[in-house]
């Protein structure tokens, strides 16, 4: 050391001087010294003090800086924030150097990145001799978008867009203790990006952030800095019924905008993106990374449009690139990265692609879509899919789980407002006005719910004319589920070919010809409350009133008459009804009816591999309260939604099944005092053999178990009316 004073130790610590008044130079400064960034304007210099500085401390260290020209970027350790800004002036008087300090806490961020953080005018400051300070902005090194993201503002009585080192985050004030937690992990996982303004929304266990907010931080954003912001969901967002975060934020400030498909961490120039959990932590990492929206057209309410993929990485194990996005596996199959993970499909997208890719990702879970357009084909694509989740690194690995495309495009039920919040389990976000289907894994359930009884034997209904006999009716002993004796079950008998309830083109006139006739007034009624739905071809409108009739209460008799083999001139009726059907939108995934059976009468249903109804088979695919002692869920393949068909005070959640389906039984559980039993079905195919077991049959079964929680679920004022509960009380097959 040179002169008199306190011995300063210097050292080189990457790309800092570090100047200590200790015996040696402390963790937090070697630390924050081997992160920084160099500066191509300035010596960065780091104090390592203590809390105790001696005499002349000043003195000693201005010695070991000489004068120059060239700037000082000074770092303080060990001392408070007043002492950086106070230090910064007396060096720059003394050494006449410009010194840039920081003004406020100094905390290290995500790559190197040292932001300067208190509420009010805090940042990196530049002293010169003679001259007022400067404001420079809050992050070193600054990315473009710094000053326009650097204020703490109130956006609201209780919520307020606070700075990150890597962005800026809105949220709410009222619980600190939960806030703080959370500031710091976005501040020490958020990288700050050169050209990306990440806007964190919304804060775990906190109230839901108002859109207004969102729209008054906009408003004072910069043209350039409104181009560069990446929106990330991090908490709960109120939102409207039936949109996406990233639409519902296009419509609310009336201009595109880009989100994140998770939380930005690591490497600035390239982060990698991950989900977000419930909790707010890591979910896995996503291979779409952005999504871009637009402003919908005030003329389209409640429509939905797919987001843009701006950007998206795919993994290593994929094959070439055929399409953007889609990967050629093997000369059969390709794979395409959708939001929510993989999609193994043939080479030609089905009908239902855009509904599969519309899902977005589960926190949680990196689903990898079998597609079953075609069951003949998913034992194929199954396979393929277990030969790349096993190709996949293992983080990835072990959060995938296989899904049925049917599972995952479930029609929606009715709407209602939520919140967007990431959250754990079944649903992903909670920002549509409806139920995307229950994600339907495809691996064994972890427990074998009780009492499964399953089919040990094949009594065939559909091969030919089988004798009507009854299933034994046995009064309920007190404590057991099922309530008293009702009639005895008997099996539907297949009815003369003749009589069967579908559309037959020779026919069709005359069929129509005759609900015109006899049905005359209720027919042109309900043809002019759907004219132009279906179509406005006479046929279409003819079938459309005929479906319509069916819902209402002049067709409440239709399908005891159809199940009795004996359904006469109704049968013209049935007909419409089943042609009106064929042309509205197949529903491919779970449904429910709920019916009342003792536990003896179950075990001798499960006896029968598959049932046949000559009926109509009303099911729903929403939450509605339905009386019953046992839950029928059946996986569809064919069933119809009827939503666009239903009169007023209808079931805007029913799927019809044509009569004719046949059901093949999975699993049955015997009703106990405590819970409903239940019996799970699977809709075959109408060109599909009657074998003992295929491979769909396990996909179905787990699928239909993990859709059990939200089907079974009931909301509130959801039942059908006294007219309607009968329709979804019959069990196929039986009458």
């Amino acid at each position: 050391m040179v002169g008199s004073g306190p011995a300063v130790g210097r050292h080189v610590v990457g790309n800092a001087l570090v100047l200590h008044a200790r015996d040696r130079i402390s963790a937090e400064a070697r630390s924050l010294a081997l992160g920084m960034a160099g500066d191509a304007d300035h010596d960065i210099v780091l104090l390592d003090l203590h809390p105790t500085l001696p005499v002349g401390l000043w003195d000693a260290v201005a010695r070991e800086l000489p004068r120059r020209r060239r700037g000082i970027r000074l770092v303080v350790c060990g001392a408070g924030p007043d002492v950086a800004a106070l230090a910064g002036q007396w060096l720059a008087d003394r050494l006449r150097r410009p010194v840039v300090a920081p003004h406020g806490n100094l905390v290290p961020g995500a790559a190197g990145v040292l932001f300067v953080h208190a509420e009010q005018d805090s940042g990196w400051v530049r002293h010169r001799r003679g001259r007022a300070p400067t404001w420079l902005g809050k992050r070193y090194p600054g990315p473009a978008w710094d000053g326009a993201a650097s204020a703490y503002l109130p956006t609201s009585a209780y919520r307020v867009v606070e700075p990150l080192p890597g962005g800026v985050w809105l949220r709410d004030i009222r619980d600190a203790a939960v806030v703080a937690g959370h500031w710091r992990q976005l501040a020490a996982s958020v990288p700050c990006q050169p050209q990306v303004l990440t806007v964190v929304l919304g804060c775990p266990d906190t109230p839901p952030l108002p859109l207004d907010d969102v729209a008054r931080f906009w408003r004072r954003l910069p043209g350039t800095a409104r181009r560069q912001a990446r929106f990330v969901a991090y908490g709960p967002v109120r939102l409207p019924a039936g949109a996406p975060l990233g639409q519902a934020l296009a419509d609310t400030l009336d201009t595109p905008v880009v989100c994140y498909a998770g939380l930005p961490v690591g490497d600035p120039a390239y982060p990698r993106i991950h989900t977000v959990a419930g909790d707010g932590g890591h979910g896995w990492q996503v291979h779409v990374r952005e999504l871009g929206y637009r402003p919908r057209p005030w003329s389209w309410p409640g429509t939905t449009t797919l987001p843009h993929i701006v950007s998206y990485q795919a993994p290593d194990v994929l094959g070439e690139a055929v399409a953007p996005r889609v990967h050629r596996y093997t000369d059969d199959a390709v794979v395409e990265i959708i939001q929510s993970g993989l999609w193994v499909r043939p080479m030609e997208p089905p009908r239902h692609a855009s509904r599969v890719r519309a899902r977005p990702a589960d926190p949680d879970v990196h689903t990898v879509v079998v597609d079953d357009a075609e069951p003949a084909s998913v034992p194929r694509l199954r396979e393929l899919a277990d030969d790349l989740v096993a190709r996949l690194d293992g983080a990835t690995r072990a959060r995938s789980v296989l899904h049925l495309a049917s599972g995952i495009t479930a029609t929606p039920g009715p709407a209602s407002e939520t919140a967007h919040r990431p959250v754990a389990g079944n649903v992903t976000y909670r920002f549509t006005a409806f139920d995307l289907g229950l994600d339907v894994p495809l691996r064994p359930p972890t427990e074998v719910p009780p009492t499964v009884v399953r089919p040990t034997g094949p009594v065939p209904v559909s091969a030919g004319p089988v004798a009507s006999r009854p299933v034994s009716a046995v009064s309920a002993r007190p404590g057991q589920a099922g309530g008293v004796a009702a009639e005895p079950l008997s099996l539907q008998c297949p009815p003369d070919p003749e009589a069967w309830a579908v559309p037959n083109p020779d026919r069709q006139e005359a069929d129509r010809a005759w609900l015109r006739r006899v049905l005359a007034d209720q027919a042109t009624k309900a043809a002019e409350e759907v004219f132009g739905i279906l179509g406005e071809e006479p046929e279409a409108t003819a079938d459309a009133a005929a479906v319509r009739l069916y819902l209402s209460p002049a067709g409440a008799g239709l399908d005891a008459t159809l199940r009795s083999g004996r359904p006469d001139q109704q049968i013209s009726f049935a007909r419409c009804v089943a042609a009106g059907l064929d042309r509205l939108p197949v529903h491919r995934g779970p449904s429910l009816l709920r019916v009342d059976l003792t536990a003896d009468r179950l075990r001798t249903i499960a006896t029968h591999r598959t049932l046949t109804d000559w009926g109509f088979t009303n099911a729903v695919v929403g939450s509605v309260a339905l009386p019953g002692t046992v839950d029928v869920l059946i996986w569809s393949v064919g069933g119809r939604l009827t939503r666009i068909l239903e009169p007023a005070d209808g079931v805007p959640v029913r799927v019809l099944f044509r009569p004719g389906t046949t059901f093949r039984l999975l699993a049955a559980t015997e009703p106990a005092p405590d819970r409903r039993g239940r019996l799970l079905l699977r809709e075959l195919a109408a060109d599909e053999p009657d074998r003992e077991h295929v491979p769909f049959d396990d996909l179905a079964l787990a699928s239909l178990r993990q859709s059990i929680p939200q089907m079974t679920a009931t909301r509130p004022g959801a039942t059908p009316g006294a007219a309607d509960l009968s329709r979804f009380g019959v069990l196929p097959g039986f009458r």
